[in-house]
């Protein structure tokens, strides 16, 4: 026996074992939130595939990719499949009333007999959401019927597909879903990225014509959020939002990330009564493309300062400053402008020294420019010499500041539109 055969042999072996182990009741389900953007409220809960063996005296997690992978190459992904549904479906009644419980299953395995078995065990299947993968155009057409047996026992139907070219979202679409899933890949890197900015708001008007409802997966970053958020994308799922858990506390809503607001998980209103905010002290700056980036600079400009490089959606990626005829790229750190002076002050003097006193993009509400604010400004204002700072009143601390600012001067933020 070769080499090579040696190790397919051994590699076969250790799947068939984690297969068997895993089959064997060991599995268990990890449930995240699906929240509505604008509300807080928890649509409902994806149940996510967890399973941990001890197989070799300590333990060692899997993920739902690693089994359905070793699955898939041992020939037992439709046992898989109805084993991860099993473990699932044993928190639904533990759900909140209006909470949807969200099944991953492949279209392809979707007409098999033990995962059919699971699901029609169920009786009754209102407020579980059956969520399709896989659902190329065969596949579709061969699981329709049953789509339409399981949507008449009460259950909705939801697809997700990272291809999303006009005849894939065709055939998507013919299954009748509630809702579609953006893949994670679509979503990470959005609020920088032309391309991805441009498919989402494209889907999401289909979406609207059609009457379903959008989730974005995999939200972990703050500029993402707030894109999804302008564009119109009404439900989100991510590590940014909530985890996934084991422990079965099903809550019906989630404070709301508000743009804007930093690590921002608020309950309550905007700032304090009476606190003199940056929005006074900031001044304009010119806004930019990276279209524009490409014209020569006329010579009637060259007196500007400072510029914004923004998205579509006119949300800052960089800082830069016209010197002469030269262009620098400055650190970016952006506040939301309804924060204090003493915050901005604070927030500014903690980055690296280099960077320290390189001026603050201004946001509003919805995460979009509104200028900058020299440091030279709001030393003034601490220091009452401007009358936008009359009060040196602190009514901020670092529970103050999160409500606020978010810093990107420590992460790469000269980084343009994809194309």
């Amino acid at each position: 026996m070769s080499m090579d055969a040696h190790h397919l042999q051994h590699d076969a072996e250790h799947d068939r074992a984690l297969i068997a182990r895993a089959l064997g009741g060991n599995l268990t389900s990890a449930y995240q939130p699906i929240v509505d953007l604008g509300r807080g409220a928890v649509l409902g809960y994806e149940a996510l595939l967890r399973y941990e063996s001890t197989a070799t005296g300590s333990a060692r997690p899997f993920s739902a990719g690693e089994l359905f992978a070793s699955a898939s190459r041992v020939g037992r992904t439709e046992e898989m499949e109805a084993a991860a549904l099993t473990a699932a479906l044993r928190a639904r009644d533990a759900l909140p009333r209006d909470c949807h419980l969200f099944l991953k299953v492949g279209m392809r395995s979707l007409a098999h007999e033990q995962v059919t078995t699971v699901l029609r065990s169920q009786g009754d299947l209102s407020g579980v959401v059956l969520e399709l993968s896989g659902a190329d155009g065969p596949a579709a057409d061969d699981a329709r019927d049953l789509i339409e047996a399981f949507r008449d026992r009460g259950s909705l139907i939801a697809v997700v597909d990272p291809d999303l070219d006009a005849a894939r979202l065709e055939s998507l679409m013919l299954v009748d879903p509630g809702f579609f899933k953006l893949d994670r890949l679509l979503v990470a890197g959005i609020s920088a990225s032309n391309t991805k900015l441009a498919l989402v708001d494209s889907v999401r008007h289909l979406a609207d014509r059609l009457g379903v409802g959008v989730i974005a997966q995999g939200i972990e970053d703050l500029a993402d959020l707030r894109s999804l958020e302008r564009l119109g994308i009404g439900f989100g799922q991510g590590y940014l939002l909530a985890r996934p858990s084991t422990e079965r506390r099903f809550m019906t809503s989630l404070p709301i990330l508000v743009p804007g607001r930093g690590n921002g998980r608020i309950v309550g209103g905007r700032g304090l009564a009476g606190v003199p905010t940056l929005a006074r002290l900031v001044e304009t700056a010119c806004e930019l493309t990276e279209d524009d980036l490409d014209q020569p600079l006329s010579p009637g400009n060259t007196a500007i300062e400072f510029e914004v490089l923004v998205t579509e959606l006119r949300e800052p990626l960089a800082l830069l400053r016209r010197v002469g005829r030269r262009v620098e790229c400055l650190s970016l750190t952006m506040v939301d402008e309804s924060a204090s002076v003493q915050e901005a002050v604070r927030i500014a003097m903690r980055r690296p020294r280099a960077t320290r006193f390189d001026p603050l993009v201004c946001v509003d509400e919805l995460g979009a420019n509104t200028g900058v604010v020299r440091i030279e400004r709001l030393v003034e204002a601490l220091a009452g010499a401007d009358p936008a700072g009359h009060t040196t009143e602190d009514n901020g601390g670092d529970g103050h500041r999160s409500r606020h600012a978010f810093d990107f001067s420590c992460r790469p933020s000269r980084r343009r539109p994809g194309r």
